[in-house]
């Protein structure tokens, strides 16, 4: 099968119009028609739906979509492998989500290259179900997360604990004050959520929700309000535009390396862990 038709299918799905896909593969509207077109005629369903102008995924569709990924993914580690191969050098694909990356990986892994002279490292950004999926189909050799895989096939070290502190744009004197400046919640999984509903049950809404930090921090400090942010990313600006509350706990959310036990590169990939800090 021709990869550019899965391509294009997923470019449709993630952006859920024909339109927009178009323009991300610099290809006409009609040309990204006539691949799915041409994709629903091999597979012998339609995959998209229109309602009320509303692009949605037929069922078909959404069996496709990971099988689409894990194919796409297969056939560029085939093709890097085969071309590094070339040169002796080991490929290594490492993977997390935004999140991690932005706050963790993104400056390790710059720090690392030079330590690893006969490594080409592939680095992506994922959600959890898709680094997980990718570590059993052998696509991946290393995912960051925040909670360990529920799979006996796949090794969860705990490698890390991130310590969040909640970061206020002004001094508060209760917990209260925290729903009336506004919460900016930042997705740091299901277990921080849970803790953070036993310790502070007062904070029930939101004014802006995201699975990045970096996102949360500039809105924080454009806008005002408070959220829960690791030390380290909120530090150049305590003092001077945020404050910490001293009655709210400082949350620790352990980060797990996931990889497949067999996978024969587990030197490399416990090498590139080392030193790892957040």
């Amino acid at each position: 099968m021709d990869t550019d038709l899965l391509k294009t299918f997923l470019e449709v799905y993630q952006t859920r119009h024909f339109g927009k896909a178009a323009e991300n593969l610099y290809l006409t509207q009609a040309a990204v028609s006539a691949r799915i077109k041409q994709l629903e005629s091999v597979l012998g369903s339609q995959l998209f739906s229109r309602l009320r102008n509303n692009l949605r995924l037929t069922e078909t569709g959404e069996r496709l979509v990971p099988h689409a990924q894990a194919i796409l993914i297969a056939w560029e580690r085939a093709r890097q492998e085969v071309s590094v191969k070339k040169e002796n050098k080991i490929p290594i694909s490492i993977g997390s989500t935004n999140g991690l990356w932005d706050l963790l990986l993104q400056d390790h892994l710059i720090a690392m290259q030079p330590e690893f002279e006969n490594v080409v490292f592939t680095a992506k950004s994922l959600n959890s179900e898709t680094l997980i999926r990718s570590l059993m189909e052998r696509t991946l050799d290393l995912a960051l997360v925040y909670e360990p895989a529920k799979i006996t096939d796949l090794a969860s070290i705990p490698v890390i604990d991130a310590e969040l502190t909640l970061f206020t744009s002004k001094p508060i004197e209760s917990i209260e004050d925290i729903v009336s400046l506004g919460y900016i919640a930042v997705d740091w999984g299901t277990a921080f959520d849970i803790e953070l509903a036993k310790e502070l049950p007062g904070i029930t809404s939101q004014v802006l929700k995201t699975n990045l930090a970096k996102i949360a921090l500039e809105f924080l400090l454009s806008q005002g309000g408070c959220a829960y942010l690791p030390h380290l990313l909120a530090q150049p600006y305590l003092g001077t535009r945020l404050t910490t509350f001293s009655d709210a706990p400082v949350i620790k959310r352990p980060v797990f390396a996931c990889y497949h036990k067999d996978n024969p590169r587990e030197e490399i990939l416990t090498k590139f862990l080392a030193g790892l800090t957040f």
